[in-house]
C-alpha cells in the first residue's frame, strides 16, 4: 500500500479499527496480523522517511474589485508540497488577471483599500508550531511532533 507521507497518521487509525473488528468481531487473526504488520509498517515510515516541510503564505485580497468576502481581508495559505513562493503566486493570481502585486509586506493605505481595482498582497509566513496536549512536557522525537 503506497500513501503519501500526510496520509499515514490516517492510516494508522484505519488499522485500528480494522483490528479491533478482526480480533472481537470476526475472529479473522491471519487478516488481524497482516493489518498489525502494515500498521507497523507506517509507524516506522513516520520515523524514517522525511517529510517534506510545506510553506506557509499571507494572502492579503485589497480593494474594491474584490468580492466582499475577500475585500480588504488576509488569509494565510498553505502551500502543496514542495511548491515554491512563486509557483504559488502564479497559482493565486490567475483567477484575478487584472490583479496588481504589492511588493510590500506592510498593511496597505486607504490608497490601495478604497481603490475601485484589485491589489493582491503574498509573501511567506512561519507558522508558529504548538505540541498537541499529549505530547506536552515530554520528550517526543521532531518526526512524530511534526
Amino acid at each position: 500500500m503506497s500513501l503519501s507521507p500526510q496520509m499515514w497518521e490516517e492510516a494508522i487509525l484505519i488499522c485500528k479499527e480494522l483490528a479491533e473488528q478482526y480480533e472481537h468481531e470476526l475472529f479473522e487473526y491471519e487478516l488481524l496480523s497482516d493489518t498489525l504488520q502494515q500498521e507497523a509498517r507506517f509507524y516506522e515510515k513516520i520515523l524514517k522517511v522525511p517529510r517534506p516541510s510545506p510553506e506557509y503564505f499571507a494572502v492579503g485580497y485589497y480593494g474594491q474589485g474584490f468580492p466582499s468576502f475577500l475585500r480588504n481581508k488576509m488569509f494565510i495559505y498553505r502551500g502543496r508540497e514542495y511548491e515554491r513562493r512563486e509557483d504559488f503566486e502564479l497559482r493565486l493570481l490567475s483567477p484575478f488577471p487584472n490583479a496588481e502585486k504589492l511588493q510590500s509586506t506592510a498593511p496597505p493605505g486607504p490608497a490601495v483599500t478604497e481603490a475601485p481595482g484589485q491589489s493582491i498582497q503574498c509573501f511567506t509566513v512561519q507558522p508558529v508550531e504548538e505540541a498537541p496536549g499529549r505530547f506536552h512536557g515530554r520528550l517526543v522525537p521532531e518526526q512524530i511532533s511534526r
